[in-house]
């Protein structure tokens, strides 16, 4: 009897051995596996969620209610892996417990446990960004890195000189059709390398349009681009033309442009316009009613379906309804990515990493 049980026990000692050693080799192997599968799906239901809400405001928003946002600061994610080891011995007649025990038993279990935190959004600095035009440096930025650089002039700029080009036509007034030939012709330019964006090194708050290298085959787009600016084109031909740029319509620059852009909020105002909304909700005023689009407005739709749509790129629940963008519609979506970007600029300039948890939820796999 003594000789068994010694036995069990030195079997029971390689098996523990065994299991450990197994469990400190797993250790090396759910690290880089967590960081794999955990990192791709934290980050897609961030960019999710993140669609979800803005969309969700921009419903509020046509419904004339407050909306809110919740920024999303830190995600901690702890894993932690337990091991079990348990063994039954029988002690006496063999009889009495042959083919009751469970001689070994052992198990692992794997946790995730994170840790995320939230902060509401909003304050005197959000609203003023939320307000304020947007600065020449962000046109810049976004007309020299964008490929579609015409939809970046469409969507943020509304006025160049005094060519408009208006969010809504109020009084019917027409839209004026010299804004969408000066985009094709900067557009034009832009693809031939022949116009860029430039920060006056001197001035940081200065920034200019430069046209350069492009006579003969291009000196007549040019020539266009001055006379629709009103502007004198030099006398002398210069392989080099610089045209200064000013922001809004009380700062002009002589011999330059003066531009006016949008406000984020105004982004917001247009996509909320371009809402499916029924039509008993416009007729009987329980949605708010806005006036023909512009020119970037006119392209964009926010779709209305009974259930949850297929082939959606962001879809949100609201008032018994689903509210979806078409994964197929690029103007809206390409739209919708410039405006989310720039919420989400805002929004980490706005909030603090100091803000407390709010919601601590529990994963274990």
């Amino acid at each position: 009897m003594k000789i068994a049980h010694r036995s069990l026990l030195r079997t029971f000692g390689l098996f523990l051995c065994a299991l450990l050693s197994g469990a400190l080799t797993s250790c090396t192997l759910v690290g880089p596996a967590t960081v794999n599968s955990g990192r791709l799906a934290y980050n897609e239901s961030i960019v999710e969620t993140n669609n979800q809400q803005l969309l969700l405001l921009v419903l509020r928003n046509r419904y004339g209610e407050r909306g809110n946002l919740l920024a999303l600061n830190s995600v901690t994610a702890n894993v932690s892996i337990t091991t079990k080891v348990s063994t039954q011995l029988g002690f006496g007649d063999s009889g009495d417990y042959l083919g009751n025990l469970v001689p070994f038993g052992a198990g692992v279990v794997y946790e995730e446990n994170p840790t995320i935190f939230y902060s509401p959004v909003g304050g005197e600095k959000y609203a003023d960004r939320l307000m304020s035009p947007l600065s020449l440096r962000e046109l810049m930025l976004y007309a020299s890195n964008l490929n579609d650089v015409a939809r970046v002039y469409f969507t943020f700029v509304s006025r160049i000189n005094d060519i408009h080009n208006p969010a809504f036509l109020y009084d019917s007034n027409p839209i004026d059709p010299r804004f969408s030939r000066l985009i094709e012709l900067f557009w034009k330019l832009h693809k031939a390398q022949r116009l860029h964006w430039t920060n006056n090194s001197n001035k940081s708050d200065r920034y200019s349009i430069v046209i350069d290298h492009y006579w003969p085959e291009y000196s007549a787009d040019v020539d266009e681009i001055y006379t629709l600016l009103g502007l004198s084109a030099p006398e002398k031909f210069s392989s080099r033309m610089e045209i200064p740029v000013s922001i809004g319509p009380d700062n002009p620059v002589e011999g330059g442009v003066s531009i006016s852009t949008r406000s984020i909020y105004n982004l917001l105002e247009i996509l909320s316009a371009a809402i499916d909304v029924p039509e008993q909700d416009q007729v009987s005023g329980r949605a708010l009613n806005y006036p023909p689009a512009g020119l970037v407005g006119q392209k964009l739709r926010v779709r209305r379906a009974s259930a949850a749509p297929d082939g959606a790129s962001t879809a949100v629940q609201y008032r018994n309804a689903w509210y979806y963008i078409d994964d197929t519609n690029q103007n809206t979506k390409l739209f919708f990515r410039l405006a989310t970007t720039l919420m989400s600029v805002s929004i980490a300039d706005s909030t603090s990493n100091d803000a407390a948890p709010l919601l601590t939820v529990p994963v274990s796999n």
